[in-house]
């Protein structure tokens, strides 16, 4: 086995699209990386001289300084945490990095004050390329004193650390309504290009018009880009979307927010889901149009 680097030693436990970027970064980084990912094959992909691949979950924790939780979901990350808390040196900083919702976020941080752990959510927004390119935004929530801790491993990861909140929880209502944003303005890119095309007209004359005005936007080129030819290799998959907007639609409802817009742009989601677009990027959304 190649030596390994002496730097801060990171576990990042979930190897999926963000999670394998997170990797990368933070190896090119010189810091010391476990990956642990249920499918053991996904992270031994990834090894490298300063990243390893463990497949055992309890091993994954056991030196670690930091640990990056990047599951799919409330459940997985619980599930997660019950296997191996007790195995994970006390002064860990445990960071939750997956979009869990309100009620997610609430239940991760009983568990963390009943086992007395160091621990953050931090929220990202960003693809798999900006992951591991170290271009990620991060939404955190929890002890500023942790984040301190923490400034190497994001300066790392991101272009740059939003604390949104000394509590557990206000990285995740960031998150959400940063979400929400994302699932709107797709879906409206999506209807464009899509009207276009419709008319027999290049639907790349929407984004040239819109290209450096006032309504202009970065993530309409990048989506749009990849409606207009058909590549809906992912970046963020129409399922975890999905699931994100029902995150959202519970936090609305118990607030008394009206929820007919995110219904509405919901259902073009699931439509791009049944004609087979479950994994596929969310820019798949323009065929909800078709």
């Amino acid at each position: 086995m190649q030596e390994r680097s002496n730097a801060m030693k990171v576990a990042v436990l979930g190897t999926g699209i963000m999670g394998s970027g997170i990797s990368v970064a933070l190896a090119a980084k010189d810091f010391d990386v476990t990956a642990w990912n249920r499918t053991f094959e996904k992270a031994v992909a990834l090894e490298t001289t300063n990243l390893h691949a463990e497949r055992s979950l309890e091993a994954a924790v056991a030196d670690a300084d930091v640990i990056l939780i990047v599951a799919f979901d409330a459940d997985s990350v619980l599930d997660i945490m019950n296997r191996c808390a007790q195995s994970a040196p006390s002064q860990a900083i445990w960071v939750q990095m997956a979009t869990i919702g309100a009620a997610g976020a609430h239940d991760f941080r009983d568990f963390v004050t009943a086992h007395s752990m160091r621990a953050v959510e931090m929220m990202m927004m960003g693809s798999r390329e900006q992951a591991a390119t170290s271009h990620l935004i991060l939404i955190g929530g929890g002890d500023p004193q942790l984040f301190s801790l923490l400034e190497p491993v994001t300066t790392a990861i991101a272009q740059k650390t939003i604390h949104a909140g000394d509590n557990i929880g206000a990285g995740t209502a960031v998150k959400l309504a940063c979400n929400a944003w994302i699932a709107g303005i797709t879906a409206t890119a999506a209807q464009s290009v899509q009207l276009l095309e419709h008319e027999h007209t290049d639907p790349q004359l929407f984004l040239n018009v819109i290209s450096g005005g006032t309504s202009d936007s970065p993530y309409a080129h990048l989506k749009g880009g990849k409606m207009i030819s058909h590549d809906y290799s992912s970046q963020f998959e129409v399922s975890a979307l999905r699931k994100d907007m029902q995150l959202m639609r519970e936090v609305m409802s118990a607030t008394g927010m009206r929820t007919d817009f995110l219904d509405e742009v919901m259902s073009l989601y699931s439509e791009a889901d049944a004609k087979g677009h479950t994994h596929s990027d969310i820019s798949a959304v323009a065929e909800a149009f078709a």
